[in-house]
């Protein structure tokens, strides 16, 4: 694999581009501070704007990692933050998994798959990469038909932990060869 700084990534309607510390208001009011948000992701929303800067911070620091890739997610037409993308090699699995969320008011439009389209393109030729996995909660439907729309391929059931480890839920696993 090839070690790549964090691009700048543009889809039609959506700029991909590392995260800056002055993106920290809009992304606590877009989704950190949204318990809604947070429901099925690892993480457990901010009740604190400190809390969003220091995790942006560590975003930072890790533009130059070649394990770790996170986009803020922007409108074009507007220069919008409305959500965030990943890429980042997980030890359990051995292979690099894909993550994502969007605030609510971009929920069913089609963001998250065209955001995900252009950073899977970007690990398969500039990273070489040739298999990633993706997982969610059941209950999470829009998170299944992203999975379908990308071209996952359900491989089983797991446990799924949310809100560092205080929900359990069922869980699905995919895999998609690139």
């Amino acid at each position: 694999m090839i070690s790549v700084e964090t691009p700048i990534l543009e889809t039609g309607r959506l700029i991909l581009r590392p995260f800056c510390i002055e993106d920290a208001q809009e992304v606590f009011e877009c989704w950190e501070s949204d318990s809604d948000v947070a429901k099925y992701m690892f993480w457990i929303s901010h009740n604190d704007i400190n809390k969003t800067i220091g995790w942006i911070e560590e975003e930072i620091r890790k533009i130059n990692s070649d394990d770790w890739y996170r986009w803020a997610i922007l409108l074009k037409e507007t220069d919008e933050l409305i959500g965030t993308g990943l890429i980042y090699f997980e030890e359990e699995y051995g292979k690099f998994e894909i993550a994502y969320n969007l605030g609510k008011k971009a929920w069913g439009v089609g963001y998250t798959t065209e955001a995900m389209q252009v950073v899977i393109k970007f690990v398969k030729e500039k990273l070489g990469i040739r298999e990633i996995v993706g997982r969610h909660a059941k209950e999470n439907q829009a998170s299944s038909r992203v999975m379908d729309k990308l071209g996952f391929i359900y491989v089983k059931d797991i446990p799924y932990e949310c809100n560092m480890g205080k929900n359990l839920y069922e869980g699905k696993e995919y895999i998609l060869k690139l």
